[in-house]
């Protein structure tokens, strides 16, 4: 994988939680929201919005969140996490990496109420899906070997 930032997405059907690492890959931080324009665009399809933020950003690589069920099992959600993947790396040129994040909403809500932010900055929309990101993509610098992703699927 090419030096520079990483950044990760947390595919939703609303909106796109982001984050992206510092260019050394140190750190990693929540970095907005892409909201999509329909709530039932088909998952290939990449909102403008994003494609713009991944050509200014010029990351090495995209961490893209594969929703699957707690027993292991790929549903709807991870078929069309896994399609959003795919278009997104034709449409832009840059390589995805797909990434377990299983209970990643759960630890984001968790970590913005430790934050002991008062309630209307703790749920403007958005802010669990980009804390989300952020925490997939923490995940992925400390995982040994970096990189460990999911494999594709079928």
């Amino acid at each position: 994988m090419p030096a520079g930032r990483l950044m990760a997405l947390d595919y939703g059907r609303r909106r796109i939680g982001v984050a992206v690492t510092d260019p050394t890959r140190t750190i990693a931080a929540p970095h907005g929201v892409v909201e999509r324009a329909k709530r039932r665009a088909p998952a290939g399809a990449v909102p403008a919005a994003l494609a713009e933020l991944v050509a200014e950003l010029d990351p090495a690589a995209i961490l893209v969140g594969i929703p699957f069920s707690m027993d292991g099992t790929a549903g709807e959600m991870a078929a069309e996490a896994r399609a959003f993947a795919l278009a997104l790396e034709e449409a832009t040129g840059v390589r995805t990496i797909e990434w377990d994040e299983r209970l990643s909403t759960a630890r984001a809500e968790r970590e913005i109420l430790s934050m002991g932010l008062p309630r209307g900055r703790r749920q403007p929309k958005g802010r669990t899906d980009e804390m989300a990101a952020a925490l997939m993509l923490s995940a992925y610098l400390r995982s040994a070997p970096a990189g460990a992703g999911v494999p594709p699927g079928p």
